[in-house]
């Protein structure tokens, strides 16, 4: 039976945006970034993920927390949004209300008639946070399933490769999408497009010995891909590209890893970012690679624009999807679905 796909306006419509944004983001594991920057007690990354202010810290103890970037007091934000850094206190910028590692309130200066104001019901709003493979990851929702279930069939998948803390750290990029997040990853869940849009990965692959499979209920997506002339050099002979739904997507290969976070900004916008590890490469070689991927990342994007101008001009209202061909997008809306209709 034909499948259709997702009417046009849950594309372009911020009433669905924000529903998913509660419904599937707040509720699932989201990539913050490399662990190394949290490495030592007392520092500290922020974030905004996906609409929300995060601050991850490593306490004196050594253990992760984190937290929402948000004082207690009036609100302002109390590390800048998208920094790094190392302190012994979080400190608000806007009048000094002062917070432990553990997100406990020990400083209101001057606030007045302290003694009847209980600091520990005001300690900052925290978040869930776990690592895996040198990456760390936040959940808004105390109900969800830890990390390692989350993540599902992928540790096992990406066994044969190395990982983050198996290479050396090279880089990031973001890339900026006037797009649905839905539209980017309808497109990332199939091979369809690959000779049309992607010409040099196209080249790179070896079609005949590269599959792709859905797991864990299709909320992951698999290509096992076997590469040929520059996607060797660079990748080694096999490799693994994934996503896992919502916003989780990786490259694991024998010369290369690299994790990437999906993003909603809006109804229209997403943003896509980048980390790469490396081994075994030279320097020309690891930067013809993170090239490479912003390349790829960039010509995605461009596609999925033009899908998105269209969903806007109202013209277009739903399509069909290849049986044979897109399967997985299927199952993705389906996914989209059931988590916005409850």
């Amino acid at each position: 039976m034909m499948v259709e796909t997702l009417p046009a306006r849950w594309y372009v419509d911020q009433g669905i945006f924000e529903r998913e944004r509660r419904a599937i983001f707040a509720r699932s594991w989201m990539l913050l970034g490399p662990e190394h920057e949290v490495a030592e007690p007392g520092s500290w990354r922020a974030q905004r993920l996906n609409g929300w202010p995060i601050v991850v810290v490593r306490d004196e103890g050594g253990r992760l927390r984190a937290f929402h970037n948000v004082c207690r007091h009036r609100g302002a934000e109390l590390v800048e949004a998208d920094g790094a850094g190392k302190c012994r206190l979080l400190v608000c910028p806007y009048h000094a209300w002062s917070y432990d590692l553990d997100g406990r309130l020990v400083r209101t200066p001057n606030f007045g008639e302290e003694e009847a104001f209980d600091k520990s019901q005001h300690g900052l709003l925290p978040a869930r946070v776990e690592a895996w493979a040198g990456l760390i990851f936040v959940c808004l929702d105390m109900a969800a399933p830890d990390l390692t279930t989350w993540l599902g069939s992928i540790p096992e998948l990406l066994k044969p490769f190395p990982l983050a803390p198996d290479m050396e750290y090279h880089s990031s990029f973001s890339l900026d999408g006037a797009c649905n997040w839905k539209a980017y990853c309808d497109n990332t869940v199939e091979g369809y497009h690959l000779p049309t849009v992607h010409k040099r990965l196209t080249a790179a692959v070896d079609r005949d010995n590269t599959s792709i499979k859905s797991f864990d209920g299709g909320r992951l997506v698999v290509f096992d891909v076997t590469y040929q002339s520059t996607g060797s050099d660079l990748r080694g002979a096999k490799g693994i590209w994934f996503y896992r739904f919502p916003g989780f997507q990786g490259v694991a290969g024998d010369r290369s890893f690299k994790a990437d976070r999906i993003e909603p900004v809006g109804a229209g916008g997403m943003r896509y970012t980048n980390w790469s590890w490396f081994r075994d490469l030279s320097e020309p070689e690891r930067l013809d690679s993170m090239e490479w991927s912003r390349q790829i990342a960039a010509e995605d994007i461009g596609i999925c624009e033009t899908v998105q101008r269209n969903m806007v001009a109202g013209v277009y209202l739903t399509g069909v999807l290849s049986p044979t061909q897109e399967g997985h997008i299927a199952r993705l809306q389906q996914l989209v679905r059931e988590a916005v209709d409850g």
